[in-house]
């Protein structure tokens, strides 16, 4: 058995806590024979409510300082748990709304491991149960054009030559963002449907007569993510989509926002570079509609 410990980031908010503490933490140890090491971060600078740090249920905890003066970002947030503590190999990132299962850590271990023979592995996602995004991979091979960021093993090497996630997404399509920079990099991006979670995804159950946050946040990130990676034509391409989407009035102002603050922002350094697992098919659309 190694002694080594496995690194897992958590990103939670004042309701996680109860979650985190009598399902999320218990779960964990038994995911991975190996000792593990929970660094976590309140996205809420100003919230009292603290995961206590020390050993729990067999896990070691750390609470990282959100030293922050606004709410911060998905991206943000595991960039600082990862500078915080950086981990020598890889790293797993679980959202905190999840209950890893036994040997699931081990299975993303192994799965990556098991691969590298064929070329570098940058992130291997698990399986989300009861739901998830319909999943195109290959069943031989396991590849696949992105990741989901609730449940996966990144490598720390790869984490660092491209700088972390992209901060400015703030919510929704990092992910997608960072699984296009591994395959433009050089690596490949895994599924692996041995290493399960369930994940208590709210998703399923919107109500389509509301409008939530993760609505708006797809649609303006889905131009952010068009330029960065297919330039001016992929902007016009995006903007298009958006102009005939449902609700005028949330595309309006998506692309409002984003001419007016986020498009002279947009890094170049991935325009023009193709590969045949980064595409758009359609709107928020990067893969084939087929589940297997």
């Amino acid at each position: 058995m190694q002694t080594k410990p496995v690194h897992v980031q958590c990103v939670y908010g004042k309701s996680d806590l109860p979650h985190i503490e009598n399902n999320f933490i218990p779960a964990l140890r038994r995911t991975v024979n190996r000792p593990v090491r929970l660094l976590a971060i309140n996205y809420d600078p100003h919230s009292s409510a603290r995961l206590r740090s020390g050993q729990i249920e067999g896990v070691e905890v750390v609470d990282v300082p959100n030293t922050s003066t606004t709410n911060t970002g998905f991206g943000e947030n595991h960039n600082t748990l990862f500078h915080a503590h950086p981990p020598v190999d890889s790293f797993v990132i679980i959202n905190p709304d999840c209950i890893p299962q036994e040997g699931s850590i081990d299975a993303l271990f192994s799965r990556k491991a098991s691969s590298e023979s064929e070329g570098k592995v940058a992130i291997v996602e698990g399986r989300q149960w009861p739901f998830e995004h319909p999943k195109e991979y290959d069943p031989v091979s396991l590849k696949t054009p992105w990741a989901s960021g609730a449940f996966l093993l990144i490598d720390s090497d790869f984490y660092k030559r491209v700088g972390g996630m992209d901060e400015i997404y703030f919510l929704y399509l990092e992910d997608v963002d960072l699984s296009w920079q591994a395959w433009l990099n050089g690596y490949s991006v895994l599924y692996e449907p041995a290493a399960a979670t369930i994940h208590f995804s709210s998703g399923k159950f919107y109500r389509d007569d509301l409008v939530y946050y993760e609505n708006y946040l797809n649609l303006r990130n889905f131009l952010i993510l068009s330029k960065k990676f297919f330039g001016q034509k992929g902007e016009a391409a995006a903007v298009a989509m958006l102009k005939v989407f449902p609700d005028r009035e949330l595309a309006d102002h998506a692309i409002q926002e984003y001419f007016s603050f986020y498009q002279k922002r947009v890094t170049h350094a991935y325009q023009g570079k193709d590969h045949s697992m980064v595409r758009i098919l359609g709107l928020n659309q990067f893969h084939k509609m087929r589940i297997v």
